[in-house]
């Protein structure tokens, strides 16, 4: 006679004495699991971001967030603006879980594409409570900043070359970023206009909407802190004021922006910056990958798990990863 399962979906069965397994898994309602993942642009390794979404779903996390990035951006062109975003959706719709949306600099980077993303998705500051959690959603664009016109050009025609031939077009750009890097190296100044567009930024009123975040939920059981830029990193005194609000509760920051892996300690806190998702390189290392951090949310402390895209196969022992590191 076969056991009924319970309601609650408990385990059943098993002998009266020795069993033969270490103990009973039980119901766990207030076990939280979610899915980041990293930077798809600038300038993406064709479909790298979207072979991730498949990815991700075989994993079926309560949720996957991102930290900023989905589209090339830094146009006022509204017709490419929107053909942009209606390919991100299109990839993104074929996640069965929900999809939290982090604004970076590529997606707000100037006040036409702010607008266009407040039509759609609100407020690019935000917050939300679940399973006793409080996430907290920063803009470090507030206001946008536009890349200069010059920038902008050599921008866009490198994003045109990586969809026709990736491998030469990143080459290219290695070529040029080691140039810069010797610059800054040597003590050379670095273009104003480029050095301004590097800063997180975020308004009084931003700055406002975080603490009383903060202050409305001083008993939740963790806080995740989630924003494009690492504004830990870029000396932001408005960062600074939302970190000293945090104070002595458990919580834990992720960004992105930098294309390269780091976790680091803070105040006792872990601050992750992840590393891509279809983005290209800035750095080479044991930081340099594509991947997602897959985060579990016990009793205490979460517990956080790198995948890398071409280690997460599906049934038939395949990533359907070409171009992820």
């Amino acid at each position: 006679m076969a056991l009924a399962a319970p309601a609650d979906g408990g385990f059943v069965g098993g002998p009266k004495g020795p069993a033969p397994w270490t103990k009973a898994p039980s119901a766990e309602p207030q076990t939280l699991r979610f899915a980041v993942i990293g930077d798809r642009t600038g300038l993406a390794r064709p479909g790298v971001f979207e072979q991730a979404i498949k990815q991700v779903d075989l994993l079926q996390p309560e949720f996957l967030i991102n930290v900023g990035d989905l589209i090339e951006g830094y146009t006022g062109d509204t017709a490419e603006l929107a053909r942009e975003w209606g390919e991100m959706e299109s990839a993104i719709g074929q996640l069965r879980a929900p999809f939290f949306y982090v604004a970076g600099n590529h997606d707000i980077g100037n006040d036409l594409m702010l607008n266009a993303w407040k039509a759609k998705r609100g407020e690019p500051y935000y917050q939300f409570v679940y399973k006793d959690v409080l996430f907290l959603v920063l803009d470090t664009e507030d206001p946008p900043r536009d890349m200069p016109s010059a920038f902008a050009k050599q921008f866009h025609q490198m994003a045109a070359g990586m969809k026709t031939d990736p491998v030469a077009t990143e080459k290219a750009l290695a070529q040029f970023l080691g140039g810069v890097n010797a610059d800054r190296a040597k003590g050379n100044p670095t273009d104003p206009e480029m050095a301004a567009l590097s800063l997180a930024r975020f308004s009084p009123k931003q700055v406002d909407f975080a603490l009383k975040a903060i202050a409305d939920h001083p008993q939740v059981r963790w806080t995740f802190v989630l924003m494009h830029k690492p504004a830990w990193k870029l000396k932001s005194a408005e960062f600074a004021k939302i970190e000293a609000a945090l104070g002595g509760r458990p919580y834990t920051v992720i960004a992105g922006h930098n294309h390269y892996y780091t976790h680091e300690q803070r105040n006792g806190r872990d601050y992750i910056t992840m590393g891509t998702a279809g983005a290209i390189s800035h750095e080479h290392g044991t930081g340099e990958m594509d991947h997602i951090a897959w985060v579990t949310l016990r009793d205490a402390a979460p517990d956080i798990a790198l995948i890398k895209l071409n280690g997460l196969l599906d049934r038939t022992g395949t990533s359907g990863q070409t171009l992820a590191r």
